[in-house]
């Protein structure tokens, strides 16, 4: 299906994956994927959550998969930045209530999706029973940050909003890579199993260079969900955090342990798994299995709660 998103003129594609018996859908699992990727990577780990009797909604974000309209540009937000794919999540979850209106509803991002699953859950605070954040980031420092958002704001002011630049590859996913010289593709730092990265490597949909204020955004993003606020807006849900321990993005684990215990502290109901051997992408990985039996068990709690 599809729907208007918040930006003028975008349409957002989605995939509904749902149990055969609709009538007995236990909770609503909503997914947001992550940077240059799309909604097609994630119909296996979902297909096994509706087995169990789950309803699974995901859509291709902005510049994104199949939402990105002809004479679109791919890795481009429009001019609400990140705060656009959040609103159009919303959307979708309006959609969802409509055919699940008294179940539970669970929030699942990663990576880039992670950082959007956490600025929803401070935002719409009362609309989740439970959030699961893979992939995530820890707190990048507001130093590090200004920086990065002063370079991204002189490149988008210099060149466009819909500019590339080759520094923001560096900064990213050419620094992510280069943790696991040497390297058999650009893309080993996503996962250990092989034939996973090839897939995603190979996928025309896949690894783009966002545009010069889609960093941008994105670094604003990182500001707003490591702030002191945002600890203090997430409301009080069960929080599944997983990540793998050669993950770059979460400062392998370092980072992803440091939001954890920052949320435990603030009182919030946190269960955290890191898998010794796993990289970025769990729900890839050689042990995918655990992860989608981790997700389940804490997708049947919440229904059990």
């Amino acid at each position: 299906m599809s729907f208007d998103s918040c930006v003028d003129d975008e349409r957002i594609f989605v995939r509904i994956i749902e149990p055969a018996d609709k009538q007995n859908v236990k909770a609503v699992l909503q997914i947001a994927h992550g940077m240059a990727e799309h909604s097609l990577l994630y119909v296996d780990f979902a297909k096994h959550i509706a087995s169990n009797g789950y309803a699974v909604a995901i859509n291709d974000h902005l510049g994104h998969g199949k939402s990105v309209s002809s004479g679109g540009a791919y890795g481009y937000f429009g001019k609400g930045g990140c705060q656009n794919m959040v609103d159009d999540m919303h959307k979708l979850h309006i959609l969802m209530r409509k055919d699940y209106p008294q179940v539970p509803y669970i929030l699942m991002g990663h990576s880039m999706g992670s950082f959007l699953a956490r600025a929803y859950t401070s935002q719409f605070k009362g609309e989740l029973n439970g959030a699961i954040y893979s992939g995530t980031c820890g707190n990048h420092g507001k130093m590090n940050l200004a920086l990065e958002k002063a370079i991204s704001n002189a490149i988008v002011k210099k060149k466009g909003e819909k500019s590339h630049d080759k520094i923001f590859a560096k900064l990213s996913t050419v620094k992510f890579n280069s943790a696991f010289a040497p390297f058999r593709t650009p893309d080993d730092w996503l996962s250990s199993d092989a034939n996973e990265v090839d897939k995603y490597t190979q996928d025309p949909l896949c690894g783009f260079d966002l545009t010069s204020s889609a960093y941008r955004d994105i670094a604003y993003l990182q500001s707003q969900i490591s702030s002191s606020s945002w600890y203090k807006n997430v409301p009080d849900i069960p929080i599944l955090m997983i990540s793998g321990a050669r993950d770059p993005v979460g400062e392998f684990g370092k980072g992803v342990k440091y939001v954890a215990d920052r949320l435990k502290k603030s009182g919030h109901d946190v269960r955290l798994v890191i898998y010794p051997k796993a990289s970025h992408v769990v729900l890839c990985e050689t042990n995918k299995s655990e992860a989608y039996d981790e997700i389940s068990k804490f997708l049947e709690d919440i229904v059990n709660k």
